[in-house]
């Protein structure tokens, strides 16, 4: 559907309901991808999905219907089935009307109509030159590559309409001989734009330099975090800065509003139109801003929905589907030159757990290649070993900052982290 045949829907929605608050959410989504696994292609999909989801609420009872027939004749059914289902709803104490009229949406632009009509063999092309390399060097590879392809049309009583759109191209790679193996997550707004020669030669260099792993040897050591490490780490301090969760005492962030956190060199921020687009409205149809979450080390803002904004006197705010950390200069390979002494160099974290949510304590284990660094030089790959760390503690130890790249939706840069005792 193109955006005015959205609205037009949207419109008759809004038109036809009999209820003072009414938010509707119409979305498209098309996932196009190809899984790989043991250098063969094991899945080929293309699917799409077009979806309304109509919220109704008469001032204290509020419902939610979700459809996938969209079209004009259907209007009066789903109305009533969603009228169905708030009549016999409980009253919601925490409820909220739709967002205030007025709302300024940025205007965001990530969207590829190249990479939106992007054709299969673009996909199976890419995954055969994985393949290729894999087999030529004795290894196996696994991954998806694909594309994905978002509308979203949104519109409240009280008057709002939004609408945006977005391309994303991706392709997460791993490729292993045995004991040694390596791993990469590129992603792009165009698929022309994604490294995809290079990364494979990569990962595959990378795989066979983690090859003849030694047990680590105790003691004290610098860290060096590639940016996908860094960027495994980031989620969580995300989640935690919520800031009802802080105010009933459940995170590390409780009464540490304007207070230091971390380090001086630890600067998260949320930049709607930065180099990482983000999304220029939520869920609900309130208006993404720009914020700052830590500066400096110092908490600047939380995360903080409507309805507790509105209880604790706060402006509500969101992280509108991108975070950034502040970075500096220099790839991974220039911070290695410049440490002295003894550091391990991790490419990536899994299987990461909370230990203690009130301390953000975490635990997890390294994966993909973890070597050992001696004044500025990588001598030889380390075996994978669990880990249990605060990530408060250690960005409050940065000691270098590299040039942020994008992982995902966050960009982070590499970072040196000051000695830390090991095994």
């Amino acid at each position: 559907m193109t955006r005015e045949e959205m609205f037009v829907f949207i419109d008759a929605i809004l038109e036809q309901a009999s209820v003072p608050d009414v938010l509707a959410r119409l979305t498209e989504q098309r996932l196009a991808t190809v899984r790989f696994g043991q250098n063969r292609i094991t899945q080929n999909m293309d699917t799409f999905e077009r979806r309304l989801r109509l919220t109704l609420g008469d001032g204290e009872r509020q419902a939610v219907y979700s459809t996938h027939r969209i079209d004009m004749d259907a209007i009066p059914g789903i109305l009533d089935s969603a009228m169905e289902m708030l009549e016999t709803a409980s009253p919601d104490p925490e409820y909220m009307p739709p967002v205030p009229a007025g709302q300024v949406y940025p205007i965001v632009e990530k969207w590829d109509a190249e990479t939106a009509e992007a054709k299969p063999d673009s996909r199976t092309g890419a995954v055969a030159a994985v393949i290729e390399t894999a087999e030529r060097n004795d290894m196996e590879a696994s991954g998806i590559t694909g594309v994905s392809i978002d509308r979203t049309a949104l519109g409240t009583s009280t008057g709002n309409l939004g609408f945006q759109r977005s391309a994303s191209a991706f392709l997460r790679l791993t490729m292993d001989r045995g004991k040694g193996s390596s791993y990469r997550s590129v992603n792009s707004i165009a698929w022309r734009d994604l490294p995809i020669d290079k990364t494979i030669e990569e990962v595959a260099q990378e795989a066979e330099a983690d090859m003849d792993q030694v047990d680590l040897e105790p003691g004290s050591y610098k860290l060096i975090l590639e940016p996908q490490a860094v960027a495994d780490l980031v989620p969580y301090i995300a989640w935690s800065l919520n800031a009802r969760q802080a105010d009933e005492g459940l995170t590390v962030f409780t009464g540490r509003q304007g207070e230091k956190v971390t380090g001086d060199l630890f600067t998260v921020s949320s930049i709607v139109n930065g180099i990482l687009k983000g999304d220029p409205f939520n869920e609900e149809g309130l208006a993404a801003e720009d914020a700052v979450w830590i500066e400096n080390g110092v908490l600047i803002n939380q995360p903080c929905q409507r309805y507790w904004a509105d209880k604790t006197d706060r402006k509500p705010l969101f992280i509108p589907g991108t975070l950034a950390i502040e970075g500096g200069e220099g790839s991974t390979a220039d911070l290695i030159n410049r440490v002295e002494g003894r550091a391990l160099l991790f490419r990536r974290f899994w299987y990461i757990r909370f230990v203690d949510q009130k301390e953000l304590s975490l635990t997890g284990m390294t994966r993909d290649g973890v070597f050992f660094v001696e004044n500025g030089k990588i001598v030889h790959p380390v075996k994978d070993f669990r880990w249990n760390w605060k990530p408060l503690d250690l960005f409050s130890k940065i000691e270098i900052r590299g040039s942020a790249v994008r992982k995902g939706q966050v960009s982070v840069p590499p970072m040196v982290i000051s000695e830390k005792v090991l095994g």
